[in-house]
């Protein structure tokens, strides 16, 4: 899905931006990981998601993005073991003018 407007802005700055916002460890995709997802896209409309090398054998990338679609999020860029998911909700905010 492309990402358009002042999404695609965003989208740039937390590409930029060399943290990510939430690593997933050698627990995986436990439940701590999923709520802090959750909260962060709930609050900003998007977050920037790593896989740490401790946990490559565990999560995939096929993970990240059914997590995704159980979010009601979007994966707006993968590049590596980095990902960038944007809320549905956001998005249709944006697209409304709102």
């Amino acid at each position: 899905m492309k990402v358009k407007g002042s999404f695609k802005e965003l989208k740039k700055l937390k590409i930029a931006q060399h943290r990510a916002d939430v690593n997933i460890g050698k627990l995986g995709l436990h439940e701590g990981v999923v709520e802090e997802i959750k909260r962060r896209l709930k609050d900003h409309g998007i977050v920037k998601i790593r896989i740490l090398k401790s946990a490559r054998s565990i999560v995939s990338g096929d993970d990240v993005k059914k997590l995704a679609e159980l979010l009601n999020a979007f994966l707006a860029d993968e590049r590596g073991y980095t990902y960038v998911l944007i809320s549905r909700k956001r998005e249709k905010k944006a697209r409304k003018g709102i």
